[in-house]
């Protein structure tokens, strides 16, 4: 999928999408970033997801209106408009219809919720089935995907399941330590009468309740990327080649931030495409700063300073990546009243005279503004 145009899909009039490695979407709150996404899901995955439910014991009984009641959750499925939408994907028509007539094929893109802090009950991944038919199905399938993991071996109480050695590169290892965890462990507790995971500091184990927020948010998360990043030698999952993360940075402060920043660079080096959907302006300052290096043929040395990553084999196979075969799209989605907008920044140009580029999507537009109120608030007191 390179392209992706729709009319009347909800509250979005018109779109038109063209991907890069890494794409980034920024806006305000309900301005369509999510159902776009899901609809993303549906479009790739359609045959996988029909089964999927079909095995939960789900029916729509044929009833397409039923069936995207399932899929975007109670009382969205009016957002598909059958005589009004329109979904074109590398100029081929796409319809709910068509979709549901598929055969079951692999999944081919994983997506982590914004929602996902609930797929964790006291410390252990919901089911699918534990979850309300009215739920959207992205939610309850992440789930499900975090609880298989758990039960196939990661949560056998041998060792931590984080820092684990093997579980992704020592330097995100690290990162992640030292911003979100700091010296704790995640480790399974298997005393009680149900396995959960605790945070264990020196000896002491807490359970996910008491965990800060940014730990919990930041837990099933995780969990999420070791589904993504097998441990060994394999770069990637087989078969999945898009990624999708809603929101990452919920709940994490700048710093730990910055690890997610590495993480998302390390999918790309792994060979995956990634969506990210953010109200977070160092995102986009990593975007801007990549394609200010790579379009001033400047030394990967500098991308490797801004991440704060030593001197060494990994570094710079990574930055080289990033730099010499990645490309990076960014798109806004502007409410206005009723309808959403959406553009392409992708340039990200201070300069550029259209506010929704020059403001990020209005993500710098306060701090733009507070510059602008001391400068004259100074001014005024010079006189």
């Amino acid at each position: 999928m390179k392209n992706l145009k729709l009319t009347s899909l909800g509250q979005i009039p018109e779109a038109d999408i063209t991907f890069g490695d890494l794409t980034v979407f920024v806006g305000e709150q309900a301005s369509g970033k999510s159902i776009l996404l899901q609809l993303m899901k549906l479009i790739l995955d359609a045959g996988d997801i029909t089964q999927t439910l079909k095995k939960h014991g789900f029916d729509w009984q044929k009833k397409t209106e039923d069936f995207l009641s399932l899929y975007f959750g109670e009382g969205m499925e009016t957002i598909w408009n059958k005589d009004e939408t329109k979904v074109t994907v590398d100029k081929v028509d796409f319809t709910p219809r068509k979709a549901l007539s598929r055969r079951k094929k692999s999944e081919n893109l994983f997506l982590i919720p914004a929602h996902r802090v609930m797929t964790l009950k006291d410390g252990w991944p919901r089911a699918f089935t534990d979850y309300a038919t009215s739920d959207p199905y992205v939610v309850k399938e992440f789930s499900e995907e975090l609880r298989l993991l758990m039960e196939a071996g990661l949560g056998t109480g041998k060792g931590p399941i984080f820092p684990q050695v093997g579980r992704m590169n020592k330097t995100l290892r690290d990162a992640i330590g030292k911003s979100i965890f700091g010296d704790a462990e995640i480790r399974l507790d298997r005393s009680g009468l149900r396995k959960r995971i605790v945070l264990d500091i020196a000896g002491t184990q807490l359970p996910f309740m008491t965990w800060s927020t940014g730990q919990r948010e930041f837990a099933p998360l995780l969990l999420g990327l070791y589904w993504l990043m097998p441990s060994g030698k394999v770069q990637k999952k087989d078969k999945i080649n898009w990624v999708i993360i809603e929101e990452p940075e919920m709940g994490l402060h700048p710093q730990a931030i910055s690890a997610l920043l590495l993480i998302f660079l390390e999918l790309l080096r792994r060979g995956y495409k990634v969506i990210v959907s953010t109200h977070s302006s160092q995102i986009l300052e990593l975007v801007w700063a990549i394609r200010f290096i790579a379009k001033s043929n400047s030394a990967p040395t500098r991308l490797r300073h801004l991440l704060d990553l030593k001197a060494g084999a990994y570094s710079k196979d990574l930055t080289e990546t990033i730099l010499n075969e990645k490309t990076f799209k960014t798109y806004y989605f502007s409410r206005q009243e009723s309808v959403v907008s959406v553009k392409d920044i992708s340039t990200l140009d201070a300069e550029d005279p259209d506010e929704a580029v020059s403001d990020w999507g209005g993500l710098t537009l306060f701090s733009t503004k507070s510059a602008d109120v001391v400068t004259r608030a100074v001014s005024e007191s010079e006189l």
